[in-house]
């Protein structure tokens, strides 16, 4: 089950990435905006811009393996890894969520002192519909908060 920590820190103003490897261990990622955990705690759902998904998808085709890399601005990270459970286009639902997670991490960025300048453009031009939403379930969970517990298996 994902704790509360970790569900807070990905729906909350966090930088979020996934990542799949293809048959040689080449690692493909991409940013991702918003995520949501399901009810049961134990799988999540992200949302990828379509124009970075092909490449995630053939590696999920070939292995069903996913990373889920969550950073706060304090420093908190968190890696995610489990099983491929499924995609789909995104829909209205799943945009309003999207829009409440750079609206969040557009504010906090402001408020920490991050320069307008890269940080509108950063959040604001990145394009991310059309996107997909990519589910699975977590099965390890790993402290990445820089520092002697950095790489700690959480469950």
């Amino acid at each position: 089950m994902i704790p509360d920590s970790i569900v807070e820190a990905i729906h909350g103003a966090a930088v979020i990435s996934v990542g799949t490897r293809d048959e040689q261990l080449r690692a493909t990622h991409t940013l991702v905006v918003g995520a949501v955990v399901h009810p049961d705690r134990e799988a999540i759902t992200c949302f990828v811009p379509e124009q970075r998904f092909a490449r995630i998808q053939n590696n999920l085709t070939s292995n069903g393996r996913v990373t889920l890399a969550v950073s706060l601005l304090t420093h908190e990270a968190y890696q995610l890894k489990g099983a491929y459970l499924g995609s789909r286009p995104t829909d209205a639902k799943d945009l309003a969520i999207q829009e409440l997670h750079r609206a969040k991490l557009l504010s906090t960025m402001l408020q920490r002192g991050y320069p307008e300048a890269i940080v509108r453009p950063f959040i604001l031009g990145f394009i991310y519909q059309p996107g997909m939403a990519l589910s699975f379930r977590v099965e390890e969970m790993f402290l990445q908060t820089p520092g002697p517990e950095a790489g700690k298996k959480l469950n």
